[in-house]
């Protein structure tokens, strides 16, 4: 996979956005997702931890928007964690290795 693919002329680049929230506001975080005015395609991962991880792709233009909407709802833009999808896919690799 090649960085040309992971960017949008318009949009910016890919990346692999992350939200962790406590099992007990993961229904909250997702109507909050809900709301972006851009699709959220979320991947939810539930562990024996009583924390719920929520993974989707977001463009870097979106990333501002997403932290306000965050904010408006009274969470904290700083549970949005991202990073490069490229630097995400890399990782998945290594880890099966």
């Amino acid at each position: 996979m090649t960085p040309a693919l992971l960017h949008s002329a318009n949009s910016g680049e890919l990346l692999a956005a992350e939200i962790q929230v406590p099992s007990r506001l993961l229904e909250e975080i997702l109507e909050v997702l809900a709301s972006a005015p851009f699709p959220i395609n979320p991947e939810l991962e539930h562990s024996t931890s009583p924390v719920s991880t929520v993974r989707f792709p977001l463009y870097e233009a979106q990333r501002d928007e997403l932290q306000e909407i965050l904010a408006t709802n009274g969470l904290a833009p700083s549970l949005l964690n991202v990073k490069s999808m490229m630097q995400h896919v890399v990782a998945d690799y290594e880890a099966t290795l």
